[in-house]
């Protein structure tokens, strides 16, 4: 048992209570539980804050690397786009310095493509997509993948026109001989174009064509991209093909043929480099070669087969 005596000053009274060990306890056990309680709440409230910070440095810290990998990411769009205008302002300039070469490019810069229902013609040329594209338009528009490839379209269209047009000559020696397994054919010259004494008769004549000596069997490509207009035998000239080219106005003769190829015909569509026939010694010849002729159609004369050819000098001299 316990006394608590309880005095005042005012009413100078005693008071005593009587405690039980009991009570005593009972009022212990709250007072430390109020004590605890707040204890706890104050370290729960402490631990939340702490999280709670936490959590907000985490986040700040993430949003901070996902905005530098966002600069970075940007910067390097950037970078990529800026190579890409370069290369496309590169690509414009280069088109001009090939426009300007062909002869493209009219007064002021502006160029001089004409395009018809079909195909362009380089000789009448009025490309309306490069209307616009002048050096004062060029500084003045922004440079986009649809602006270069409108101008590119037109030089394009151009530029295969005038291929078309050049594959319609006859520029090219008629004979193939690299062949597909690395073998390369020898070849020259055993008669030129012009007057000459012939080789069997003996007697003196102009010589209407060249005589390219090679290999028998070695196959005779066409010149230029053409119609085949005659397939057959013609007398000493042997096995013959005629191809016009209706481009150029030119004929071209191919004689002393061994063969034609496999369903070669009259009317046919031939392509520069298309295999026609093959080298051979039939008709009025000394031996295996191919005699080349070029005819003029308009002036209605025989050319020169040498003046076409381009960079094939002979292997070897006759």
């Amino acid at each position: 048992m316990y006394t608590l005596i309880i005095m005042s000053s005012h009413k100078n009274s005693v008071r005593q209570h009587v405690i039980g060990r009991g009570l005593l306890f009972l009022l212990f056990c709250v007072i430390l539980g109020l004590f605890s309680a707040a204890i706890g709440g104050f370290s729960y409230g402490l631990s939340h804050k702490r999280q709670r910070v936490n959590s907000e440095n985490e986040l700040q810290a993430r949003m901070e690397k996902e905005v530098q990998q966002l600069t970075q990411e940007k910067r390097q769009v950037e970078s990529e786009l800026a190579a890409v205008n370069k290369e496309m302002n590169d690509i414009r300039q280069m088109a001009e310095k090939i426009q300007e070469a062909l002869g493209i490019l009219g007064q002021g810069g502006e160029l001089n493509i004409a395009a018809s229902a079909g195909e362009p013609d380089p000789q009448q040329t009025d490309i309306s997509a490069l209307a616009d594209a002048t050096p004062d338009t060029h500084e003045q528009q922004k440079l986009t993948p649809s602006i270069l490839k409108e101008e590119l379209r037109a030089l394009h269209n151009y530029i295969n026109a005038y291929q078309k047009q050049i594959f319609g000559y006859p520029l090219i020696l008629p004979v193939k001989l690299q062949q597909e397994n690395g073998e390369r054919h020898a070849f020259w010259y055993s008669s030129h174009f012009g007057w000459r004494n012939h080789p069997l008769t003996q007697t003196r004549e102009f010589h209407q064509g060249l005589d390219i000596k090679t290999r028998a069997g070695v196959p005779v490509i066409a010149a230029a991209n053409g119609t085949v207009v005659q397939i057959g035998k013609q007398g000493a000239l042997g096995n013959t093909i005629e191809l016009t080219h209706e481009t150029s106005g030119y004929k071209t003769l191919y004689a002393h043929l061994q063969g034609y190829a496999d369903g070669l015909k009259v009317n046919q569509e031939v392509v520069r480099g298309q295999i026609i026939g093959y080298v051979g010694n039939t008709g009025r010849s000394t031996g295996a070669h191919l005699h080349y002729g070029i005819y003029d159609i308009e002036k209605e004369k025989w050319m020169n087969p040498s003046l076409f050819i381009f960079h094939q000098e002979p292997t070897l001299s006759p």
